[in-house]
């Protein structure tokens, strides 16, 4: 399945009514251009989705703000590049980078909290493990 393939039969049906079907995702050099079925449009940068990265690895080093802002200039580090983008299940997308991680799955929602900014972790700190 192609991603835009994908984001057509993504109907949105686990997600809360505010956020509208992720219609586009368009790759430029450094960010991600997102438009919804609302005709809302978007930018998220490169940096800011691996800064955002909901591994298992990555997700801790957010917990703590001085573990947070050494990440982010890690993040920050890391050559500028566009990543491959693939379709994971019917919920999510990946990234693929050539350097750095590109483990995590960034649900849509996640992907819809960083386009308006908000913290898509919810000021919740990572726990490992059952819930």
């Amino acid at each position: 399945m192609t991603l835009e393939q994908g984001l057509k039969s993504f109907d949105g049906e686990n997600m809360t009514d505010e956020m509208p079907t992720m219609s586009r995702f368009e790759r430029r050099e450094t960010d991600v251009l997102l438009t919804y079925a609302d005709g809302s449009e978007f930018s998220v940068t490169y940096d800011d989705l691996r800064h955002s990265c909901p591994c298992a690895k990555c997700s801790p080093l957010r917990n703590e703000d001085e573990a947070s802002k050494n990440l982010r200039r890690q993040v920050e580090a890391l050559p500028k590049e566009k990543p491959k983008v693939r379709i994971v299940g019917n919920y999510a997308l990946g990234f693929e980078w050539t350097q750095g991680c590109s483990s995590g799955i960034f649900r849509f929602e996640r992907i819809w909290d960083l386009a308006n900014r908000r913290d898509p972790d919810n000021g919740k700190p990572y726990v490992h493990g059952a819930w």
